[in-house]
């Protein structure tokens, strides 16, 4: 897979890294279970360093309840989209949300602004007529998440 952070309209201004290692885990490979559905693409180099990183965090109903979920993804068409709104719903492997997304969107991180930072707490990969969802990052989702990395 090739890796071409910020890309658009032709323009590469990070360059691209090609990656042959991905994770995943069993409930999704092997199941298709959507409660499961999230995995990583392990780059080859640290291109964190260009470009900064995402912080990624278990929190509580309560945090999540009262969080204003952010989406930022490149649609199919290869442009930039962002959305941000209160969480709707959690589960204890799902997050819902009334942010609007599009096809393409998938695997972006659904992420809360906490002192200057911005920390994920859940992958989106669900789109619904009423709301939208993604993985929640609960305790055994960051750990695997942290050993991947």
């Amino acid at each position: 897979i090739n890796v071409i952070p910020c890309r658009h309209d032709g323009i590469l201004p990070y360059g691209s890294v090609t990656s042959t290692s991905f994770r995943t885990v069993v409930g999704w490979a092997s199941f298709g279970d959507r409660d499961y559905n999230y995995g990583a693409i392990v780059l080859p180099t640290d291109l964190g360093k260009i470009t900064g990183w995402f912080g990624f965090s278990v929190y509580s109903n309560s945090v999540l309840l009262n969080a204003i979920g952010n989406i930022a993804g490149y649609v199919n068409c290869g442009k930039l989209m962002y959305g941000r709104r209160k969480i709707a719903a959690v589960s204890n492997r799902r997050v819902y949300y009334t942010i609007d997304t599009s096809a393409g969107q998938s695997g972006s991180a659904v992420y809360r602004i906490s002192g200057g930072g911005r920390y994920a707490f859940a992958i989106h990969n669900q789109g619904g007529v009423a709301t939208n969802s993604g993985t929640r990052i609960s305790s055994p989702v960051f750990n695997n998440m942290a050993a991947w990395k």
